[in-house]
């Protein structure tokens, strides 16, 4: 974007010109004192649009959730007050691979060099403690000076890129209008390192462990959606007859109408006929899968001898490891030499048909029922984001039209997650419908983003799930025999009104279900796009759990974990590394 011969740049226009080369086109953030030179910047630049966002944490999951729909995002914010309540988000998106360029506006240089006490700061003239800070949730960190910008820009960038985690990169007020001698070329994304003599050893030991499978099977996490590699992944399943199951963290990578889908494995709480293909295969193909206490790590019965386990940049045949071997190079010489599976699979293992909705009933609306009538709604091409507790393990159960994008945070379950990630998946994909998914406790958090739907004209359907209180804290309480405690209740706000603090009348439209047949009667009239925002109350007994979820409590608990796995059934302690 600023690339060409001769000339000068200022720095903050050279990060904005490196930034849009990496691909980003939004920026989410809150302004403040020591980062406006920079964001004054942003206001005129050429092919970025500055989002602001109503808090410094809102602004961390938009930039989240964009760069899951865009493929990268970015934030900025200001030094100390600013930048730490970004780093919550940050660290969700260090756990979960996302990445997120964090751009945080410093004080002067002189400032900082002769250790002023200044505001925003612990007035000790420690300026550096925020940069510590941030290398525990990000990858790579850059505090620019005139001097090393161009160099530390795109150091920085290249680690987001290669490594898909976030990166931070400090901007002091007078280095972003400091003029800069103009880049002589764009910066270009960097390609993925592959050793060949490593990518062949990985070939002939991937052979030998596949010669003479007959049930293998692949299981795919996160990564492959952030790699682009749904279409590869779809390619050998179709071509070479192999069933693909999927962590909760990879979903939306596999059409779930493709007969080669079979569902969610994590460990024992997976419906049966899953659990027989993943862990019944004789070759077992993890594509960036990752093990940890909520999805199976204590209950897998995996035989690490038996998986081929593909990395971002390594390849594990049976425990030995072949690096640098992109995950991209990897799959591709699997698909050429995996033999085609002739023995088929359980047709049960799909998921199972849900209890649909009475729409006669003045019942109350149960669990088992709800997610049914929820996933009526969805259309493909729609973009799903769930919150951590009640909607994750809802969501679960939903079998997912063709093209849905599903937007998670198992990893860091960060409540307060979904309602900006909405937005900035909003953002990131005009043109497609969001629909989200929280409940009363995570849209306490952070509702005020609902807002900013308004003012970028958004249409979202937006399902709050009101039960009251804490539905995970009540589930990990009856998981070790202890009664319910006060604190797992939460004041009950009118959810329904919410939209109408942040908006005029009639931009919206608001329901209350205490019923099936009122929700029913409510979702009839939801079809495709709606032309406005439109968000549901679902009213819930707090006793009622959804399926999934007592089961994840009792592995949950640190108590049960220790009296019921004392180890792993099969995994190491850290996964599959």
């Amino acid at each position: 974007m600023v690339g060409g011969s001769g000339g000068s740049v200022t720095v903050g226009e050279l990060l904005l010109g490196r930034l849009h080369d990496l691909g980003v086109r939004h920026v989410f953030g809150v302004p403040g004192d020591y980062a406006m030179d920079f964001i004054d910047q942003i206001m005129t630049f050429d092919g970025i649009d500055w989002i602001g966002s109503s808090s410094e944490f809102n602004a961390g999951c938009s930039a989240d959730g964009y760069a899951r729909v865009a493929g990268v995002g970015a934030v900025v914010t200001q030094f100390g007050v600013g930048e730490l309540s970004t780093m919550n988000a940050l660290a969700g998106a260090m756990a979960e691979s996302v990445p997120i360029v964090s751009v945080v506006g410093g004080p002067m240089l002189e400032i900082m060099r002769q250790r002023t006490s200044i505001h925003h700061s612990l007035a000790d003239g420690d300026s550096e403690r925020w940069i510590r800070m941030a290398r525990e949730v990000t990858v790579a960190q850059a505090s620019l000076t005139p001097e090393c910008a161009l160099q530390e820009i795109d150091r920085v960038l290249a680690e987001c890129w290669s490594q898909q985690r976030p990166v931070y990169i400090r901007i002091p007020g007078d280095v972003a209008i400091a003029p800069v001698s103009r880049p002589s070329r764009r910066f270009t994304r960097p390609d993925p390192v592959v050793l060949p003599a490593q990518l062949d050893a990985f070939a002939a030991a991937a052979q030998r462990l596949l010669a003479g499978a007959e049930r293998p099977a692949l299981l795919v996490g996160n990564l492959p959606i952030r790699l682009g590699l749904g279409a590869a992944v779809a390619a050998l399943a179709n071509e070479r007859n192999w069933p693909i199951a999927t962590q909760m963290l990879g979903r939306g990578l596999v059409d779930e109408t493709d007969p080669h889908y079979i569902g969610i494995y994590n460990g024992a709480e997976s419906p049966a006929p899953v659990r027989e293909v993943v862990e019944g295969a004789d070759v077992l193909v993890c594509l960036g899968a990752t093990f940890f206490d909520w999805n199976g790590l204590f209950t897998a019965e995996l035989d690490p001898a038996r998986i081929i386990n593909l990395r971002r940049d390594g390849a594990v045949v049976a425990g030995t490891c072949f690096a640098p071997v992109s995950m991209a190079a990897a799959l591709d010489r699997l698909h050429e030499m995996a033999a085609s599976r002739s023995v088929g699979w359980p047709s049960a293992a799909l998921l199972h048909d849900l209890p649909e909705i009475d729409r006669a009933s003045t019942d109350p609306i149960r669990q088992e029922r709800l997610w049914s009538a929820v996933q009526d709604v969805l259309r493909p091409g729609d973009i799903l984001v769930s919150e951590v507790g009640t909607a994750f393990f809802g969501a679960a159960t939903m079998r997912l039209p063709a093209g849905t994008t599903v937007l998670a945070a198992p990893i860091w379950s960060l409540a307060g997650y979904t309602t900006p990630a909405a937005f900035g998946a909003g953002i990131a994909a005009p043109d497609r419908r969001v629909v989200s998914i929280t409940g009363d406790g995570g849209i306490q958090i952070s509702p005020q983003e609902i807002s900013r739907m308004f003012v970028f004209d958004q249409h979202p359907i937006i399902f709050v799930v009101n039960n009251g209180g804490y539905s995970s804290e009540r589930a990990l309480e009856k998981a070790v025999g202890e009664e319910t405690q006060a604190y797992t209740q939460i004041p009950n706000w009118r959810y329904s009104e919410i939209p109408a603090v942040f908006a005029p009348e009639g931009t919206f439209v608001a329901h209350v279900a205490r019923t099936e047949a009122e929700l029913a009667g409510i979702l009839a009239g939801v079809d495709g796009r709606t032309d406005r925002l439109t968000l549901i109350e679902v009213i819930v007994d707090p006793t009622d759990l959804p399926p999934g979820l007592p089961q994840w409590s009792q592995e949950a608990s640190a108590f049960i974990y220790h009296a019921q796995f004392p180890a792993p059934a099969s995994l190491p302690w850290g996964g599959l590394g």
